[in-house]
């Protein structure tokens, strides 16, 4: 008997707004949760969008709408239901025993997401702590959101056990996490600590502008390049020859997205540090994305809350190749004449950011160590 790949869990994509005037906004907000989704390995059967006057606080899209959900769940055989939002404990609650299906809101995708591009010891462990941080106060004395503490979309946990045991045990290994993790940053500032005579230089931006293909273009690395999302967990650093002998370290960062969890925010703070311990940034941004002014701005808040916002950031807008508006590319060029346009993949502005580094090195006033 031949063997059968395990089919792959099949979900529906659940957006909710306000106002019809945030309708097309909430559309390409689900695109964006489709990738993910499908980053995580599932199938998307259909997406659906809810306008209601208001945020239902038991149901987030209404009890209505909620029983047409269960009828669509079981008329196409899904598996899954993803909020494109968070949803608060008592709504995973209630929209789970109504539907009897497993929701997953925005947060917990996105967590799937990093705990299955995870690969180093660090990266596990941070993932590890956003997921019961995030799920600590979801904990149930019964139903399907306690089973399922053990992993994400399509796994199961242990099944049911005392509350009060879960919680202690959880305390208890959230405390250990933070304590590993605690000795992992102390190494990577002795690490730092040891480079400080080289001018540093993090890639940053939104998931997917194409930080890896940058870094690869700068420094003749060959790190491997995906077009899904979060594919960059750990912080990659490489050193930028330059003529003259000049050399710096560049330095590849998670990338940011909308709505990231402050969660995972405060559990890569350790690999996040790189970006706000450089003596530059280089702002990546996906030009032939239409979103790309708002992932500017998302990129920012994160940027901002990481305390970095005001320091040196060049803008980059990578992947002109694939505009076929001149006149957005001429507008942009207007706007952000500090700017640079590059096509990291046809080495387009490479060298043109090569040159910005050596400005940016020159003029500060960081002193090396004889």
């Amino acid at each position: 008997m031949y063997e059968t790949e395990e089919k792959p869990e099949r979900v529906l994509l659940v957006g909710a707004v306000i106002s019809p005037n945030n309708r097309w906004d909430e559309a390409s907000s689900l695109d964006e949760l489709a990738q993910l989704s499908k980053t995580a390995g599932v199938e998307v059967v259909e997406k659906i969008i809810q306008i209601r006057g208001k945020v239902d606080p038991a149901y987030l899209i209404g009890k209505g709408k909620v029983l047409e959900i269960k009828d669509l769940c079981s008329r196409y055989d899904i598996d899954v239901v993803i909020f494109d939002a968070d949803l608060s404990p008592a709504q995973g609650r209630n929209l789970e025993n109504l539907i009897g299906k497993k929701i997953i809101d925005r947060t917990e995708l996105i967590m799937e997401v990093f705990a299955q591009h995870a690969s180093s010891k660090a990266a596990k462990l941070q993932v590890e702590l956003a997921q019961l941080n995030y799920r600590f106060p979801r904990l149930t004395g019964k139903g399907i959101l306690l089973s399922r503490l053990g992993g994400g979309i399509g796994t199961r946990g242990p099944g049911e056990k005392k509350l009060e045991v879960d919680r202690r045990r959880i305390n208890s290994r959230i405390a250990h996490l933070k304590k590993e993790l605690k000795d992992i940053e102390r190494t990577r500032n002795i690490q730092r600590k040891r480079r400080k005579n080289l001018f540093t230089v993090a890639l940053v931006g939104y998931t997917n502008a194409g930080k890896s293909t940058i870094m690869n273009a700068l420094t003749d690395a060959s790190m491997k390049v995906s077009s899904g999302l979060f594919t960059t967990l750990d912080p990659r650093t490489r050193i930028m020859k330059m003529d003259g002998n000049r050399q710096f370290l560049l330095t590849d960062t998670v990338g940011f997205i909308k709505n990231l969890s402050h969660h995972l925010i405060a559990s890569f703070h350790s690999t996040l540090e790189e970006a706000v311990e450089a003596d530059l940034r280089l702002h990546i941004v996906d030009v032939s994305n239409s979103l790309y002014s708002e992932q500017i701005n998302e990129a920012n808040k994160v940027l901002e809350e990481l305390g970095c916002l005001d320091k040196p950031t060049i803008l980059i807008f990578n992947k002109i190749d694939r505009v076929v508006s001149n006149g957005l590319l001429h507008r942009l060029r207007s706007d952000y004449r500090e700017g640079i346009f590059a096509s990291a993949i046809e080495g387009t502005g490479v060298d043109e950011v090569k040159e910005k580094i050596i400005e940016y090195q020159a003029s500060s006033i960081t002193t090396p160590v004889p």
